[in-house]
C-alpha cells in the first residue's frame, strides 16, 4: 500500500486582526465609552505608540471602518425613526434633512 501524499494546509495571505486589535476597535467604536485612547490602550494591554502604528496601517483602518459600517447599519432603523419623530414635531432642520436624504428636494442649482 502506498501512502497518499499529505496535502499542504494553506495559510491565508489575507490580513486578519488579532484579539487585541479587535478589542481596541470595539472600544474605539463604543459611543458610550468616554475614556481617552490612552485609557483604552491600558485596558487592552498596549501602548499608545502601538495604537498609533495600527492606525497608520491601512489594513487595520479598513477593519475598524468595516466594524463601524456593521454597527451603524444595525442602528439605521432607529436613526430614521428618530429623524421622522423630529420631523413630526416640526423641527425644520430635521424636515430639510429628511427631504435631502430621500432626494425629495428641488434642485436649487437649476434656479
Amino acid at each position: 500500500m502506498s501512502k497518499k501524499p499529505r496535502e499542504k494546509v494553506r495559510k491565508s495571505n489575507e490580513w486578519q486582526p488579532h484579539a487585541k486589535q479587535i478589542k481596541m476597535a470595539e472600544l474605539l467604536l463604543d459611543p458610550e465609552d468616554r475614556r481617552t485612547k490612552k485609557e483604552k490602550c491600558a485596558e487592552v494591554g498596549i501602548t499608545p505608540k502601538t495604537l498609533w502604528k495600527w492606525m497608520n496601517d491601512a489594513r487595520y483602518v479598513d477593519f475598524v471602518n468595516s466594524q463601524l459600517d456593521r454597527y451603524t447599519n444595525g442602528e439605521l432603523a432607529e436613526v430614521w425613526r428618530a429623524l421622522i419623530n423630529q420631523c413630526k414635531r416640526g423641527n425644520v432642520q430635521a424636515i430639510k434633512l429628511f427631504f435631502e436624504m430621500k432626494e425629495l428636494h428641488p434642485d436649487t442649482k437649476a434656479w
